[in-house]
């Protein structure tokens, strides 16, 4: 059954899945009389990168169709309009077209406060007073659209991790991801890399190969609650966990509390480039680690404490 009219506050599993899609990559385009939804699912090449030992065969090409199709067929139920694949070199969009100012995409637009690109798009308030089976199928399709499980972003102990990308200019967002998943979902976030020069390049101060994508690092094994809905992801996902189990590199970890978190050791260089204008302007300025980071851009997570966590920062 299409749900082509429905309240503001509707939400189901169906619409929070696509509400995360369109989140971290999606945009509203508005033509004439015509309107599209584009959510892109970029891809940096078709080899599927596995662990040491795996015997694990993937297709990644006809891995993503099969998902794509799936998704397709999910948001035509949802939205009861045409929605179209297209590919390029390293993306494929799937291209929803309203011929009309439809309840469904007046709703979309107000949910998403009248902002039309993932550039600038903020986590719906009405996901955070949702139940929690909502709330995971809302990340859900944050991951499938800007995560894909690899073996190449490992931690200070060799553990596997799981990495959520975010474009450069949404500042605001992974704040928001962040307190979603610990506050609301039990999930603990082990690290957050910024497009920030003092924690991309810090030891090099006249670089400007700094404003990079947002990088949110969370072990697998925290992120089980949650998983993929694309089949291929998921089984990456899986064999990730089961690395980390097999090589007991599962450390313990906590809930990142940027209130009580300090530095220990020199601090980090001046940069070139820590007042640039591709930074907010709340971030024109030095910064030691990724949590003095989150405070600035206003994460108040954790309880102040009178004892400092004292350790040594990592990746920035």
């Amino acid at each position: 059954m299409s749900v082509i009219v429905y309240a503001e506050d509707y939400l189901d599993n169906d619409v929070a899945y696509l509400l995360g899609l369109i989140l971290i990559r999606g945009a509203f385009h508005i033509e004439g009389d015509i309107r599209r939804l584009i959510i892109q699912f970029p891809y940096k090449s078709l080899e599927v990168k596995t662990l040491p030992g795996s015997k694990m065969k993937i297709d990644k090409e006809t891995a993503i169709r099969l998902s794509l199709d799936q998704v397709r067929n999910r948001i035509q139920e949802l939205l009861g309009v045409d929605v179209q694949i297209n590919r390029s070199k390293n993306e494929v969009d799937l291209v929803a077209v309203f011929v009309k100012n439809t309840m469904a995409w007046r709703n979309l637009i107000t949910l998403f406060n009248n902002k039309r690109s993932y550039l600038e798009f903020s986590v719906p308030e009405i996901i955070f007073s949702a139940p929690q089976d909502i709330q995971k199928d809302f990340v859900r399709g944050i991951a499938d659209s800007s995560s894909t499980p690899s073996p190449s972003d490992v931690g200070r102990i060799g553990e596997q991790r799981v990495v959520i990308e975010f474009p450069h200019k949404n500042w605001g967002l992974p704040v928001q991801l962040c307190r979603l998943l610990q506050e609301n979902l039990g999930v603990k976030v082990n690290h957050i890399l910024w497009g920030h020069p003092n924690v991309r390049t810090p030891n090099q101060k006249d670089s400007k190969n700094w404003p990079k994508e947002h990088r949110m690092r969370i072990l697998p094994n925290d992120f089980i609650s949650i998983g993929y809905n694309f089949d291929y992801k998921q089984k990456l996902f899986e064999e990730l966990v089961e690395w980390n189990n097999k090589h007991q590199l599962c450390p313990e970890t906590k809930f990142c509390n940027p209130k009580i978190k300090k530095v220990r050791g020199s601090p980090k260089p001046k940069h070139k480039e820590e007042k640039s204008r591709e930074l907010p302007e709340c971030l024109r300025k030095h910064f030691n680690a990724y949590f003095q980071i989150c405070r600035a851009l206003g994460c108040e997570q954790g309880k102040p404490s009178n004892q400092f966590e004292m350790f040594e920062d990592e990746d920035g």
